[in-house]
This record gives structure tokens, sequence and C-alpha cells, in this order.
């Protein structure tokens, strides 16, 4: 018999849009011999099972919908929702009260890693590399004066919470700082200053199952922009995506290595993706990713088919690693 499978996409951020495009994937390969998949979307003003040009609305009270006369309830949510709700924690704290498997880490492993810097300060304190800065609650936070003397240009200013590079920017001069500020703080309350790491860009995923946390192939960004952004990401004449990247052996499995022990430190489930830059022979964390994107233009799937495995096994493993 058949399990019935949420694909959970959309979400309140700027990152809805490449949801649906994760979402669209998996419903597109998953293996419908065993599978009956719904595609459920997340919207701050409804919920809703969307069949064709139907939406049959989310009852919250066990996420279930009823389509005619039939009531339809997921056994397994395979949650896409890049940014809030989905990668914050929220809704996986709402999957736990009503006991509902789904395919990601629970709420203390979503809401750590979502925090880049409370993230940051729990790896560093593990022994991982990662980039040094501050953090500014508000605008009203911001002394210029004080970020000259304590950090070196260029700098990197971000969302202290987000995705897919949104709100990002590269600040060359001190003069830039408040209007890059201004763009962050537009996407989240609370705004990281980092010192730009001059080096090469890798990627690794993680495929972390019943306690198993095996590495993937990594990759080498290399892109045309000043860093890997939203553009570079998603526009592909931007970025040249190497898979397997070109590391010696011992580097690559260093890199490989490191990605298994983040992971597992921060008690990731599924399949998620450790962004680094390399400076010298060092390894630098700057992003754990733990809904990474599954669309056609994403990292995963690909570091997946170098691995042999097929998108559809990919999908498989994942549901299977459903809590």
């Amino acid at each position: 018999m058949k399990s019935q499978i949420g694909i959970v996409c959309g979400g309140y951020s700027g990152e809805a849009v490449v949801s649906m495009k994760s979402a669209q994937m998996i419903l597109d390969n998953i293996d419908r011999s065993k599978y009956d998949p719904y595609q459920i979307v997340i919207e701050k003003d409804e919920w809703y099972c969307l069949i064709g040009e139907s939406k049959y609305p989310i009852d919250k009270n066990d996420f279930s919908f009823r389509k005619e006369n039939e009531k339809i309830k997921p056994e397994i949510c395979f949650v896409i929702v890049h940014g809030t709700p989905g990668e914050d924690g929220k809704l996986q704290g709402y999957f736990e009260m009503i006991g509902m498997p789904h395919t990601t880490g629970n709420l203390l492993n979503l809401s750590l890693t979502f925090n880049k810097r409370a993230s940051n300060d729990v790896l560093t304190s593990r022994g991982f590399k990662t980039t040094r800065g501050t953090l500014l609650t508000s605008m009203e936070d911001f002394d210029l004066k004080e970020i000259e003397s304590n950090m070196k240009l260029p700098l990197f200013v971000k969302p202290n919470e987000g995705g897919s590079s949104i709100g990002m920017s590269k600040v060359n001069q001190f003069d830039e700082l408040e209007q890059a500020l201004k763009k962050a703080f537009s996407e989240n309350t609370s705004v990281l200053i980092e010192e730009f790491l001059v080096g090469r860009e890798f990627t690794c995923g993680v495929l972390c199952t019943e306690g198993d946390y095996r590495a993937m192939e990594v990759t080498e960004i290399i892109t045309e922009r000043e860093f890997f952004d939203y553009e570079a990401k998603y526009t592909l004449d931007k970025t040249q995506e190497v898979t397997p990247a070109d590391l010696s052996a011992e580097l690559y499995e260093k890199c490989k290595s490191i990605s298994a022990k983040v992971a597992q430190t921060l008690d990731c489930v599924g399949v998620v993706r450790m962004d680094y830059i390399m400076v010298g022979y060092e390894f630098y964390l700057i992003e754990v990713n733990t809904i990474p994107g599954m669309s056609q233009a994403s990292l995963i799937p690909k570091q997946a088919e170098a691995m042999g495995i097929s998108k559809t096994e990919l999908i498989d493993r994942i549901i299977e690693s459903a809590k």
C-alpha cells in the first residue's frame, strides 16, 4: 500500500519561490509506485493542498484536508520550506505537537542552525573554524567608529536568520556599511557583520539517517559575482559549480569529514549542506543549511548524482529519515 506524503512548501519569506521550485522537482521525481504525494503550500494567510488549480484548506488540528468527501492526512511530511517557518523550527514545533513525522531536524536543531550567530558560537566552542563577526539587533546599535577600529575591510553583511543570500552585501568601504545594514535589516531583525574571508568557496551535503552521517561529494563554487549571492545561485551563467571539487585527496576528505561532524554535532536529520571558505588549508564554516534547495538548479541533487544516487533515490532516502 502506498504511503501518503505531504510535500510541504512555500513559507513566509522571499525564499518561497525557491521552495516552490524545490517542491516541483520532488513531485516530478518521487517514486509514485511507493508514494502518493500531495503538494501542501504554507502561506501567511492560508495553508492548503494544491491539486491542479484547486486549493483544499488544511485543518491545522491534524494537518489534514478534505477532497470531496474524503479526508486525507499525510503519514509523513517532506518539508522543503526554506526560511521561516520551515527552517527556523516553528513548523517542526507544530508537527511535534500533533505527532506528524517529518524529514527535518527537531525544534532545537532548526532554531539553533537558523540563527547564524548562535550556531557559530556553538560550533566554535566545539573546535570548528567559523567566521569572525559582530551582531546588531537594530540600527541604533550601529557605531561606525567602533567597527572601523575592530574590523578589517572588506566586510560581509547579512541577516542573522535567512537563506538564499537574500539581503546580503559585500562592503568594500566603510561608507557603504550603513546602506548594507539597512538592506539586511529589511529581511531580519538582527544582522551579522563579518570580516570577508578571501579564499575558495566549497559546499558539501550530508545525508543524515538513523544516526548515520554520510558526507556527499564536495562542490567548488566559482562565480563572476563578488560572492555567491542570490543571482549567482539561481543564474547559472554567472556561476561554475565543479563537482567533485578539484582538491587534493587529503583536503577533499577533510571537507567531507568536517561536514559530517558538524551535522552530527547539531543533531541534523534528512539532508543538510555546509558552506565553507577555504583559506590556506583550513575550511571556515560560513553557513549551515538544514533545508537546502532541491530544485533542478540546486547543489544537493547534483552532489547526489555525482555519487550515483538518482533524484528518485535521494528523495526516497530523505523520506526514510523522517522522525
